[in-house]
């Protein structure tokens, strides 16, 4: 875990406040690490203020990461005020050139701390309270159209490679399953139940759903685990599902680096704005445009809590539009009544 390797460089109150989010109100790993890497940016600010030699405004990058963190004090956090948190957030977008997406994460994982300190009462006050988040247009996720998602099912079925199964069976798992990407490194091999045909997943805040499996994924999950390594019980990831050549739990990098590379065989250049993400995005969006599957079934295999969340995966695509508009115009209403009148003379 990152924010444990990092723990020597830490004032101890912010590790305490780690190590609460992840064993106390049971976080995932990667929400305490992004939460650390947040908070750590905001420490470094705070001691880049002190700085009287630096010009915070035109700081350099590796200039900002080599600033040292450990002496912040209960005492400067303290000191912090709701502009205070305002001008960082003006160096994040002016200085750090961050997105008012990432401006608004990191927002959030600084409200979240400033609250856990004045309900413990480490501070008096918290500034962050009224401090408002970033207006972010919403996009449309990128995602394959049915067409393109059976070229990179075939393509990936067909180059040979010597992990061409495993990673048509990440593929087959993120297109009909609809899997988070820290959903599918952390599968385990009791989570499948092949008899039952269910896969059972650990979504965000280790809450587990059941998902169903159909029969392209059990095949290809029955094809992958004929050919993975059996690992000692001794060895701690003995249980993962997806190894990576040192036979090791397959990390997140390395299933981001298959999808882009399997992206790059199908297609000859990665279409622009597909990532491992887009497999999920792809996989609702085909659920939703082609199957004709109800937005509040998709929620439940999203794993998603509020069905705004859902929502952005559910493109109408021209053909669903196409097909609305010729049933459901008045004209079209019109010829059907006159079709059933004519039909009881």
């Amino acid at each position: 875990m990152s924010f444990l390797i990092y723990q020597k460089q830490n004032p101890e109150f912010l590790n305490n406040y780690l190590k609460y989010k992840r064993y106390i109100e049971l976080s995932s790993e990667t929400t305490v690490n992004e939460t650390y890497f947040d908070l750590r940016t905001l420490f470094r600010y705070l001691k880049l203020c002190q700085y009287k030699e630096i010009n915070i405004d035109t700081i350099n990058i590796e200039e900002f990461k080599k600033i040292t963190i450990k002496d912040i004090t209960i005492e400067d956090i303290s000191k912090i005020t709701k502009n205070t948190i305002e001008q960082f957030i003006n160096f994040l977008n002016y200085v750090l050139n961050n997105s008012p997406k990432t401006r608004n994460r990191k927002l959030a994982s600084i409200k979240k701390f400033f609250e856990y300190l004045s309900n413990n009462n480490y501070i008096v006050a918290n500034p962050t309270k009224f401090v408002k988040t970033a207006q972010i247009e919403k996009r449309l996720p990128k995602y394959l159209n049915l067409e393109n998602s059976k070229k990179l099912l075939s393509t990936t079925a067909k180059i040979e490679h010597r992990n061409k199964i495993r990673n048509y069976t990440i593929i087959c798992l993120f297109l009909n399953c609809c899997l988070r990407l820290s959903e599918l490194v952390n599968i385990n091999i009791n989570d499948i139940k092949l008899d039952d045909r269910t896969l059972k997943v650990t979504g965000k805040g280790n809450k587990d759903r059941i998902t169903y499996l159909n029969d392209a994924v059990i095949e290809a999950l029955k094809m992958y685990l004929e050919i993975r390594p059996n690992l000692d019980k001794t060895n701690m990831d003995y249980n993962a599902l997806f190894l990576s050549e040192r036979k090791k739990r397959i990390s997140r990098r390395s299933v981001q680096s298959i999808i882009e590379n399997e992206l790059k065989k199908a297609f000859h250049d990665v279409k622009k704005g597909l990532h491992t993400h887009s497999l999920r995005h792809t996989g609702a969006t085909l659920l939703y445009n082609e199957n004709n599957v109800s937005i509040l079934i998709i929620q439940k295999i999203l794993g998603h809590k509020h069905l705004s969340s859902t929502e952005i995966y559910t493109h109408v695509s021209n053909k669903k539009l196409k097909e609305i508009m010729e049933n459901s115009t008045i004209s079209s209403i019109i010829e059907k009544m006159e079709e059933s009148n004519n039909g009881k003379l």
